[in-house]
């Protein structure tokens, strides 16, 4: 096999396996509901491709539970003024977030409405 013919089939299997990691959020998640996560930030995740949010949940159905926030990627977050230390541990937060289909305790933060420590915030960026 010819050298740039070996490297062309080597980035074309690379790029298939990164495209079939990337998950559908129209899957998991129920984009046509909205329930609202209130708590406690237990920890923030700035990492690729999505960041994450970890909510101890103060009440609702998930009380007692570490709920987990699916936000967009850094990038995106950056365009809409986050920092990785936007969020702080100890911090309240009230995240407006579209459920898991599943019934488990984490979500999707697309577009939605964040209050923190009491007072209205930035969007979380836009999921891709």
């Amino acid at each position: 096999m010819r050298q740039p013919t070996a490297w062309a089939l080597v980035l074309c299997l690379a790029a298939a396996s990164t495209a079939s990691a990337h998950h559908s959020a129209a899957a998991t998640y129920a984009a046509g509901d909205t329930i609202a996560v209130d708590g406690l930030v237990a920890g923030f995740a700035w990492t690729n491709p999505h960041c994450h949010v970890y909510v101890d949940v103060a009440r609702g159905p998930f009380a007692g539970r570490t709920y987990t926030v699916e936000l967009a990627s850094p990038g995106a977050l950056a365009g809409d003024g986050w920092t990785k230390t936007s969020l702080r541990p100890g911090d309240h937060v009230v995240m407006m977030v579209h459920p898991s289909r599943a019934g488990a305790a984490q979500g999707l933060c697309r577009r939605c409405a964040v209050t923190l420590n009491g007072a209205a915030w930035r969007s979380a960026g836009t999921v891709g």
